[in-house]
């Protein structure tokens, strides 16, 4: 029994297709022994999945209902993708209820038992295997299934399964589980990829071949390290742009609110002589309406001065205003209240021009903050877009250069075989240089890098222009 953990996904419909039709993406079903279903209300294997995806997509529902806090990192991957494969000697003797037992005890040993699960079985290797499609979303509770020591418990699991049907087949699992059980750090082998692997098997025969094995594979692994390099550097080259014109872009919006604020202190100080002037007309008013009241006619006077007779007549607030009119012709206090009003009502009207005044310069500064961050991300587009490009052609690059490695592993295994003859056409190294696709990206992403020298340029001439102005 050899169980394998595929990498986790997010589409079920992709998964699926996968399993429930030929290899290829082909639209036959040929090679599709069986299915079943588990924790799922329906056998149909299509509307199994959709289920499923139903279910995943309905998480934060079945947590809320179920009173579990929707808080923590919250996990993209909710496909689990298994595949149990027997011996090919156990074909024989192996039975669809036997495989369905297996693969619930797989299930088991995950802790997924309340998790919905696709079963499909292929007839199309020597070795039975099937596939376990499995919701890592609790139906539930909408919790995740977690993937901590999933392979430590699929081999100890597969281990015991074997030892039940009374015939260990993976020795090497054995061993590998007796040194985790002293404390020792032990990993299994990788799976090698299938060409590869029946390359090899094809050759086992052949004098010299660890040693071609050996050579091979220290080159497999230098391209592979180069590859995951260049990955890196990919990740890390989209990280740092995208960290660049996010500090820019803090930096518009900074600077912005620092000319807003400069501008409207420059409209304050421009209105600054206007408020000492109206103190002094108010000082000086005041003290008027002070020598007025020293004096009948003068009371009364002030008293007229403080009716706002077209309020009364045009009937706006009229009890009010008639109120405030019989306290001015009445008592001192009441005139002097009037008075100001009337004064403050001067004062809202010269405030009210300065905020207009005020808003005009700040709206100046947003409409020049709102023009940058337009240019910052036309450049950063741009930008973004030539190094797509660059990326796109040092991938496809990277390709062609695996498609060579795999061209020259075949090359040294067939020389190996044949014991130096000559190889055909077919052996020799394969040239990217006249490659159509690749020159085609390049003449693109030349292209592309010109577009971005030239936002580019336009930006830093339009710094150099305002820091003349």
């Amino acid at each position: 029994m050899i169980p394998k953990v595929h990498k986790k996904g997010r589409s079920f419909r992709g998964a699926a297709s996968y399993l429930l039709h030929d290899k290829d993406r082909a639209p036959t079903t040929e090679r599709v022994a069986w299915t079943s279903t588990r924790n799922l209300a329906t056998q149909n294997p299509h509307a199994a999945w959709r289920v499923m995806a139903a279910t995943a997509m309905d998480q934060s529902r079945l947590k809320a209902e179920a009173g579990v806090k929707n808080t923590g990192r919250k996990s993209v991957d909710p496909v689990l993708h298994l595949t149990l494969s027997w011996h090919p000697e156990e074909a024989k003797g192996l039975s669809k209820d036997e495989m369905i037992r297996a693969a619930h005890g797989a299930i088991r040993a995950l802790g997924a038992e309340d998790r919905q699960a696709l079963l499909v079985s292929h007839s199309d290797e020597p070795q039975p295997h099937v596939h376990i499609l499995l919701n890592r979303v609790s139906p539930t509770d909408g919790k995740m299934l977690p993937s901590s020591k999933e392979r430590l418990r699929l081999s100890q699991w597969a281990q015991a399964y074997e030892a039940e049907r009374g015939a260990i087949l993976c020795e090497q699992r054995v061993i590998n589980n007796a040194a985790r059980d002293r404390g020792e750090y032990t990993r299994g082998k990788p799976d090698k990829p299938r060409h590869i692997h029946e390359l090899e098997a094809a050759n086992d025969n052949a004098p010299g071949v660890e040693e071609v094995k050996a050579a091979q594979k220290r080159l497999d692994l230098a391209l592979g390290r180069k590859t995951r390099e260049l990955r890196s550097r990919h990740t890390k080259e989209s990280a740092e742009l995208a960290d660049r014109f996010k500090q820019t872009r803090s930096e518009i919006k900074a600077q912005s609110h620092q000319e807003a604020m400069r501008a409207r202190d420059r409209v304050r100080a421009s209105f600054r002589p206007a408020w000492e002037q109206r103190f002094h007309e108010h000082q000086a008013e005041l003290r008027a309406f002070e020598r007025r009241e020293n004096q009948f006619l003068g009371r009364v006077s002030n008293a007229l001065r403080a009716v706002n007779f077209s309020a009364i007549l045009s009937g706006r607030d009229r009890r009010s205003t008639v109120r405030d009119a019989y306290n001015a012709l009445s008592t001192t206090g009441g005139r002097l209240e009037a008075f100001r009003r009337a004064q403050a009502s001067k004062d809202s009207e010269l405030e009210r021009r300065q905020r207009a005044e005020e808003l005009k310069a700040i709206e100046t500064v947003k409409a020049t903050r709102a023009r940058r961050l337009s240019e910052q991300r036309a450049l950063f587009k741009a930008e973004r877009a030539s190094m797509i490009l660059k990326h796109d052609l040092e991938r496809a690059g990277n390709r062609a250069e695996w498609r060579e490695r795999s061209s020259e592993r075949r090359a040294a295994f067939e020389k190996n075989r044949s014991h130096g003859k000559p190889m055909g056409p077919e052996g020799g190294r394969q040239s990217i240089t006249g490659d159509p696709a690749l020159k085609s990206l390049a003449e693109s992403y030349r292209k592309r890098q010109q577009a971005a020298d030239r936002a580019r340029e336009q930006d830093n001439q339009r710094k150099r222009d305002e820091r003349e102005r």
